[in-house]
């Protein structure tokens, strides 16, 4: 009778070896999927395409190490808040394109990614962009881009 036990424990181990695994496999599904709308939402803000503001978490947005969120909560109407945005993607654009940047960029990879948020970052001639994105509400919004020479 005690060593039924050992192929018992010996099958539990396994079992959840592979739970495990599947946890690590749907992490990387994720945080793949994180990729590739962190990918799209830089390149439409880069492009100027104003469908890009909806991707973006404004209450907490962070350019460049400047917290855009905290002065977006301060807009007073809903009104405003949209030519905000409006303006912000026509800027980013313009000032993307006026520095030569270009929205091909190469090597686009997840660098970090935890319950809270996946970093993604991508390489250029000029240097690495990375974005972060986070969920809220139950959807998936860019709450942060940065850049590294």
């Amino acid at each position: 009778m005690k060593y039924l036990w050992i192929p018992l424990a010996l099958g539990m181990c396994t079992a959840l070896t592979q739970c495990e695994q599947a946890e690590k496999v749907t992490e990387k599904v994720a945080s793949k999927g994180d990729m590739t709308f962190a990918k799209n939402t830089f390149e439409a803000l880069a492009r100027g395409d104003a469908e890009a503001r909806n991707n973006i978490d404004w209450d907490t947005f962070q350019v460049m190490g400047q917290n855009v969120g905290a002065g977006y909560v301060q807009i007073p109407s809903e009104t405003e808040k949209v030519n905000f945005q409006q303006a912000f993607v026509t800027q980013f654009a313009s000032s993307f394109r006026a520095a030569g940047g270009t929205p091909e960029f190469a090597n686009w990879r997840v660098s970090h990614h935890d319950d809270l948020k996946t970093e993604v970052a991508a390489d250029s001639g000029g240097g690495t962009v990375t974005i972060t994105v986070t969920e809220r509400d139950g959807k998936e919004r860019v709450s942060g881009i940065g850049f590294i020479r």
